[in-house]
């Protein structure tokens, strides 16, 4: 029996997943919203993995950690960024947290890595398994095809499409080649890894073997749903078509399917099982991954429960920068001595070393439009964090950070502001000021690149 926290509970496979882990161990569902159990095994703890001091908090006396996000969806009413930048940093708290609470294994569910072409959705899958993995904790990866089941969003696009057209053309890319497992499946085998010392450190393709193109999976699922369909290949490589009826007609939103879309241009490897998980796939065939889904749809309560904006008007921006080969502590000090320079005669940067704060200010203002708090972590020589504590621009004096933080062993630079909520009227900030920040960020990354050319000649 294990202590088990699972981020990303309140998804399709988290869901899933609980039930099956709870007979056997204590589960902490960690979630951002905070649910209630009846369960005497599973507590609901309310988590903010963009935060590292609540990531940290979350993960005590756990051993072992399963890290189900894919941050898809925005977390913020504005969102400067991608998702990949964000994955990068949530799975840096994650490694982190996992590191300084003593974690003994962590679970990944990524996603299969193709032989050719990789779309940044797979990609950041990828790059999420090295930031684990450097934690130097055991990471079993557990690379996944397309995960069918009810509730979840590929399985339910799918559906939605096949019932509403009567009739479908199958642009280039539904002949891509494709793996697909059942949700079952794919809990038997988390189970399986856990605490399973033949299963660390081990990347394994979560795979049924059976080779599949995504106009195959169509025309299986008409069969399944009992529909007579007409489906017309087209001469189109283009996937913005696709992304369009997909979410006119699979009733899912532009940010979910524009990714997933451009993963399905990827020739997913046509493999089999590995030997260590072969006994533990029940579904052989999609036919049976639909056939069980929809018996189950009909029995069930569809689980996926939407990620909800929490704080209705603040502020994320994320930005990847290009990684030096130096503390991030100079990063910082280049980044306050750099911006005056950027902005000669308009913008001043004052060092107030008594109060270990920074203000922002206009050369003609007495007031600093924002004043930052250094947060010194002497434990971490690789985040240098801000707190926004006052300005013109904040309208709180107790939310938001600013922080650059190195990930990877300096293999990646990252570049962030969290839950700042601006004082200017929502729609002025998003013209004026939040534009602005992100081009200030971009001309500090091509600075640092420059810099960086320049001095290593």
């Amino acid at each position: 029996m294990a202590n088990i926290a699972i981020a990303g509970a309140n998804g399709f496979v988290g869901t899933h997943l609980i039930p099956t882990l709870s007979k056997k161990h204590t589960i902490r569902a960690l979630g951002r919203s905070l649910k209630k159990s009846t369960d005497s095994q599973l507590e609901w703890k309310q988590t903010e993995l963009f935060s590292s001091s609540s990531t940290i908090e979350a993960l005590k006396d756990i051993d072992v950690a399963i890290y189900l996000v894919h941050s898809m969806m925005p977390s913020s009413r504005l969102f400067q960024g991608n998702f990949h930048d964000t994955d990068l940093l949530l799975a840096d708290n994650f490694a982190t947290a996992c590191k300084q609470n003593g974690v003994k294994q962590i679970i990944y569910l990524g996603g299969l890595v193709p032989d050719g072409y990789i779309s940044p959705h797979l990609q950041s899958r990828k790059e999420v398994e090295g930031v684990l993995a450097a934690s130097k904790i055991p990471v079993t990866v557990l690379r996944a095809g397309m995960i069918v089941g009810p509730g979840g969003s590929s399985f339910e696009i799918l559906k939605s499409l096949v019932k509403k057209l009567p009739v479908m053309v199958l642009p280039q890319w539904t002949q891509s080649a494709t793996q697909a497992i059942f949700i079952d499946d794919v809990v038997t085998v988390i189970a399986n890894t856990i605490e399973n010392d033949s299963f660390k450190g081990k990347t394994l393709n979560l795979v049924n073997g059976e080779s599949l193109t995504y106009s195959a999976i169509l025309k299986q699922t008409a069969e399944g749903l009992g529909l007579k369909r007409y489906l017309f290949p087209v001469p189109i490589a283009s996937t913005g078509f696709s992304k369009l009826w997909v979410q006119l007609f699979g009733c899912s939103s532009y940010e979910l399917v524009s990714p997933l879309i451009d993963s399905l241009l990827c020739d997913l490897p046509q493999l089999d099982p590995p030997k260590e998980i072969a006994n533990l796939i029940s579904y052989p065939s999609f036919a049976m991954m639909i056939k069980e889904s929809l018996r189950k749809d009909s029995t069930q309560k569809t689980l996926v429960s939407n990620t909800k904006i929490i704080n209705g008007d603040s502020v994320r921006s994320i930005q990847r920068l290009p990684s030096v080969p130096t503390e991030c502590h100079w990063v910082m000090k280049e980044y306050m001595k750099w911006l005056p320079t950027f902005f000669p005669f308009l913008i001043k940067v004052d060092n107030n070393l008594e109060k270990n704060t920074i203000e922002f200010r206009f050369s003609f203002l007495k007031k600093p439009l924002l004043i930052l708090e250094e947060i010194k972590d002497s434990s971490n020589n690789e985040r240098e964090k801000f707190h926004i504590i006052g300005g013109l621009l904040s309208r709180t004096t107790n939310t938001g950070w600013l922080e650059f933080r190195q990930i990877e062993n300096k293999k990646y630079l990252i570049a962030s502001i969290h839950e700042f909520f601006p004082s200017l009227p929502w729609m002025i900030y998003v013209m004026t000021q939040a534009p602005l920040h992100k081009f200030v960020m971009i001309a500090f990354g091509k600075h640092l690149k420059k810099h960086f050319e320049t001095h290593h000649h």
